[in-house]
């Protein structure tokens, strides 16, 4: 037996049964024919009634054995065959023949043979007031299914992708669980989110992305086993249900395919790209007895494989639900921080060390939070980026950075670069360049003493209007420079296009530049392709002199880091300027 089973939520492909397991459609439909051929009977008895024609006992016969047997005879026609309508028609005409051949009989018994042929002109009438009743009832019930038919797709599959939707999911989830109950057996529950789904969707449109979501869809059905219970629950959310998932190993294999499925490039309208996906799993019965626990569970292990980073899968764990209210509350937090001024900046000296000079500075976003005091940037950032609290965020970062620098300028000291590090996220906005305008004209500060530090991330979307919006940055002046650079999408083509001015290598790199031959080989490729492309070179996290000695050996100019000061509030960086202007 497989233990590697995946099995399909009922209804979800096949064809669809319109009469089976819907009691009042069947009932009402055998009731219609039912109620027709009474009403044939007694359209006969008024149509006597108004030639004068005489009543007998016998003219009873036929409407009692319609009465008596339609009902069952029609039922059992339906019941067994559920989607040939035709056969209820044959049964209902069997019916009307049956019933006059019984009242024909009883005449005869009682009798004979007198006044045959009126009787048989009477049935001959029956018949031919039956058929089209009958025809327009049954090809009215044909109607109702294709409408029943078209309404349960709506109901249970999503429009866009085909899949069960979220209640047929949970219909079918609830019905595994029943039978994984009774086999006292296993079953997981896999919650797929797409990673970068809404950065593609915002970039491209939502075309674009419903088009990524169709093929997301197809290659979930196709990649799994046959009859793999794959199921849209909403936007980019995807499920998937296991059963026999015993061991774990089985449920991991599964996660460790669908990754692979979706490592792979998506290719849409010329654009390649990759997209990847975040699993979370809960298994019945230790993570859930019931539908909804076990798809909040699922959920709550999908959010924290965002956490660890994209592509990748994580089992719930009951800790996890402490890390979902954490996070809850940390977005609260975040709301009331904006609100009541807690955000503050800090500000790190940047450092020419050919002439020891300070020659700018970069602002480093801190949360002075009041109860637990100051909160890094590595502990909330992601979060805002994730709640999109980022934009407002950043704008007041761009904004009080400005303020402060040219504050420093009016103190007198001479002017210097003031560095700021963009979101993703806020780039992307729309109106980004205007923000960047209003900081720089409700300050006064000319634009060649900001410099915007930006990530290789931006390149992997709309790369022509990223180079757009830094061309009409660069030509008000302000300065461009990549952030860590080397530890995302480096590519020489992206580097050709972008107006750079600097480029700052990632404090990984210098960290073990002394003793890793590869950090070592790292920096010295960066300082080569930087001066045949002649841009400027910042190294951050400088904190030894036997890192310094390498710099200074490989050329590298500017440096950043603890070995001059670490960050520190405005006031402090104050007295730094005043010592700086001294020396």
């Amino acid at each position: 037996m497989n233990r590697h089973k995946l099995r399909s939520p009922a209804g979800a492909s096949g064809t669809s049964r319109p009469w089976q397991g819907d009691g009042f459609l069947q009932h009402a439909s055998f009731l219609r024919l039912w109620f027709t051929l009474i009403g044939t009977q007694a359209g006969l008895f008024s149509i006597k009634g108004v030639l004068g024609l005489p009543y007998d006992q016998a003219d009873w016969v036929a409407p009692g054995f319609i009465l008596i047997a339609a009902g069952p005879v029609l039922y059992l026609s339906l019941k067994k065959k559920a989607n040939q309508l035709r056969a209820a028609w044959y049964a209902a005409l069997t019916l009307l023949l049956l019933a006059e051949c019984a009242e024909m009989a009883t005449r005869y018994i009682y009798a004979g043979w007198n006044g045959w042929l009126v009787h048989l002109a009477d049935a001959a009438g029956t018949m031919l007031l039956a058929v089209p009743l009958l025809y327009f009832v049954i090809a009215d019930l044909r109607n109702r299914e294709a409408t029943e038919r078209r309404l349960h797709d709506l109901s249970f599959h999503d429009q866009l992708t085909g899949l069960p939707n979220r209640e047929k999911f949970q219909q079918s989830l609830e019905a595994s669980i029943e039978a994984t109950r009774i086999a006292r057996s296993t079953l997981a529950v896999l919650f797929i989110n797409l990673d970068r789904f809404k950065n593609i969707n915002d970039t491209f449109g939502h075309t674009f992305g419903d088009r990524l979501l169709m093929e997301a869809a197809e290659r979930l059905k196709n990649g799994l086993n046959s009859g793999a219970s794959v199921s849209r629950q909403e936007g980019d959310k995807f499920t998937v249900t296991i059963e026999e998932a015993e061991p774990s190993s089985d449920v991991e294999l599964a996660a460790q395919k669908i990754v692979h499925l979706f490592s792979k490039p998506f290719s849409i309208d010329g654009h390649e790209l990759r997209v990847g996906c975040s699993i979370g799993i809960a298994r019945y019965p230790q993570d859930g007895d019931d539908p909804i626990t076990l798809m909040k569970n699922a959920a709550t292990a999908m959010s924290r494989a965002k956490d660890y980073g994209t592509n990748g899968y994580r089992f719930y764990t009951a800790e996890m639900n402490d890390a979902v209210i954490q996070k809850l509350v940390l977005e609260e937090w975040m709301n009331k921080a904006l609100e009541q001024d807690e955000f503050v900046l800090y500000f790190q000296p940047q450092v020419d060390i050919f002439d020891h000079r300070l020659n700018g500075m970069e602002a480093l976003l801190r949360w002075n939070h009041p109860r637990l005091g100051v909160i890094s940037p590595g502990d909330f950032i992601p979060l805002a980026e994730e709640t999109g609290l980022i934009i407002p965020i950043g704008k007041w970062v761009l904004r009080t950075a400005c303020m402060q620098n040219k504050a420093w300028q009016l103190e007198g000291f001479p002017p210097l670069k003031m560095a700021v590090n963009i979101s993703p996220v806020q780039f992307y906005q729309d109106d980004f360049v205007q923000v960047v305008l209003e900081a720089l004209q409700e300050s006064g500060l000319e634009p060649q003493y900001l410099e915007l530090e930006i990530t290789e991330g931006i390149a992997m979307y709309q790369l022509d209007q990223v180079v757009d919006k830094l061309n009409t940055l660069r030509e008000l002046g302000v300065h461009i420079s990549i952030d860590d650079f080397g530890t995302g999408f480096s590519s020489l083509n992206y580097l050709k296009k972008f107006p750079i001015d600097k480029l700052k290598i990632a404090q990984q790199f210098v960290r073990d530049v002394t003793d890793d031959p590869d950090d070592a080989a790292i920096v010295q490729a960066i300082m080569a392709m930087a001066q045949s492309l002649n841009l400027n070179v910042i190294a951050e996290g400088v904190e030894t002199e036997d890192q310094l000695s390498f710099l200074l050996e490989v050329k590298c100019r500017e440096i950043q880091g603890y070995i001059y000061s670490k960050p520190v509030p405005a006031d402090e960086f104050y007295d730094l300027l005043k010592r700086n202007m001294v020396a």
